[in-house]
């Protein structure tokens, strides 16, 4: 379960946020294999280096959380910086006055008609 948590890190860091959920079946997998382990040895029948791997476990599990939602964080941020970059683009004139016109149909296509 660590090798696949630390993998997952390295992608995550990395910034491959695609290659590293490519990796949810084989966590699945590992994580039930960690359950049914848990299952037949109990708590109170858990070596202290078994322990010792759980904690490690749980906290890779939260370390890999936290830069997910990093990385989603900066997503949305991208998305939010477009979307605004997009909306200020504007197509128009000037009327006589010197206030800003609009095109409503504007499609940026250039017609040499006057």
């Amino acid at each position: 379960m660590t090798d696949i948590l630390e993998r997952e890190q390295e992608l995550l860091k990395a910034g491959r946020a695609g290659e590293a959920a490519s990796l949810v079946e084989e966590k699945m997998i590992a994580l039930q294999r960690f359950e049914s382990l848990l299952e037949t040895a109990g708590l109170t029948g858990v070596s202290h280096k078994t322990r010792r791997a759980m904690e490690r476990v749980i906290q890779l599990a939260e370390q890999n959380a936290v830069h997910m939602e990093a990385i989603r964080n900066g997503i949305r941020h991208a998305i939010s910086r477009l979307e605004n970059l997009n909306g200020s683009v504007q197509v128009g004139s000037y009327g006589r006055g010197g206030a800003q016109l609009s095109f409503s149909k504007a499609t940026g296509t250039f017609n040499r008609r006057a």
